[in-house]
């Protein structure tokens, strides 16, 4: 079911209701929900009784939203408590027009290592809130993790761990206390107790990988030699493979490097082979290097070549790996490996390759 988006929603107010402190508490949680910074300002503006202090409103770069909420009750005729009633008039009388600093163009300073570094802890952290933000919006459903600022800001470990404790202040500390503490559970009572534990196993798994980085020592850099990248028919030209097995061609040998999987069969020999490397194939000389495993795949008879045909036209590894679901597989059998090199010889065709595993 596609979700509505909140200005689709047909949102009901609560109006001309006796509330107390508790289920005022409640209704603040409800309107954070459904409504942006701009509607609590103007809750608080629609509530003011003269021009000067609506002045006095506008001019402010930050409101705290409990005030905006009670203004938003109180209008839609709602019977709030006094003293809450009271606090909201005395806040809004001693509200005074905030004056903002106008910029002077100052010359070129200087700014301090320290501060450079201090300046980019802070960078990431904003960073990592905003992560954090889409995690509470997700409900604990996306995950997020520490690679991407370890990245991007290339934060050293006293960087890091500074990162990691101002989380752990910010965050994990609420969560771990949601359930003792009644004001931080009416202020996470929008997610379940399973969405709380989602985000708090996904926050603390954030902080291990901050405390996890390791300062690194870095070297003089010593000029390095060009390396000369040989052609790809200079790498395969040792290589000895029959052409041919059965009616089936032997496989564009210039792609051969870089494949996980390659299948190897020989009609005189009648057996048929699987060569499986997890970073791919490369080769040396006449052998091909970096095999990880190598098995024999036994088969009898007509088989062999029912096998081969199957893997031949098969389009990926994972349709080969049901071989056996089409042909008598006898047994597979382990091939011992020297050095993870398998010799080449032309008594053996390489007639299918797969890039995936």
């Amino acid at each position: 079911m596609k979700r509505r988006r909140k200005q689709e929603m047909s949102i009901r107010e609560p109006e001309s209701l006796v509330l107390s402190e508790f289920d005022v508490l409640h209704k603040y949680n409800w309107y954070r929900q459904n409504f942006t910074d701009k509607d609590a300002k103007q809750f608080l503006l629609n509530y003011a009784r003269t021009e000067n202090q609506r002045k006095n409103i506008n001019s402010q770069t930050y409101l705290p939203f409990s005030y905006c909420w009670c203004a938003r009750l109180i209008s839609n005729g709602n019977t709030l408590p006094e003293e809450l009633v009271r606090r909201l008039d005395s806040f809004i009388e001693k509200l005074q027009k905030e004056v903002r600093p106008t910029k002077k163009v100052e010359a070129v300073v200087r700014v301090s290592t320290e501060r450079k570094n201090e300046n980019r802890t802070y960078d990431a952290y904003a960073y990592l809130e905003n992560q954090i933000e889409e995690l509470f919006d997700s409900k604990g459903k996306k995950e997020i993790t520490a690679q991407s600022i370890l990245t991007i800001y290339e934060l050293n470990k006293s960087q890091s761990t500074e990162i990691a404790e101002m989380l752990d202040k910010d965050h994990l500390n609420d969560l771990r206390h949601i359930q003792s503490d009644e004001e931080i559970k009416e202020a996470y009572s929008f997610l379940t107790r399973r969405q709380q534990n989602l985000i708090f196993k996904n926050l603390k798994q954030v902080k291990e990988e901050l405390l996890s980085v390791k300062s690194v020592v870095t070297e003089q850099k010593k000029k390095k030699r060009a390396v000369r990248l040989k052609p790809v028919e200079e790498l395969i030209r040792k290589l000895k493979f029959s052409t041919s097995v059965f009616e089936f061609p032997q496989i564009d040998m210039k792609y051969l490097i870089g494949k996980r999987v390659v299948y190897l069969a020989s009609q005189d020999k009648r057996s048929l082979i699987r060569l499986e490397s997890k970073s791919g194939i490369e080769t040396r000389s006449a052998f091909l290097t970096n095999i990880d495993r190598a098995e024999k795949i036994v088969v009898y008879g007509k088989n062999l070549e029912s096998a081969i045909r199957y893997l031949a036209k098969s389009k990926h590894e994972l349709m080969a790996k049901k071989l056996s679901k089409h042909v008598i597989v006898r047994r597979m059998e382990e091939i011992e490996l020297k050095n993870n090199e398998y010799r080449s010889t032309d008594k053996f065709c390489v007639f299918q390759a797969f890039i995936d595993l």
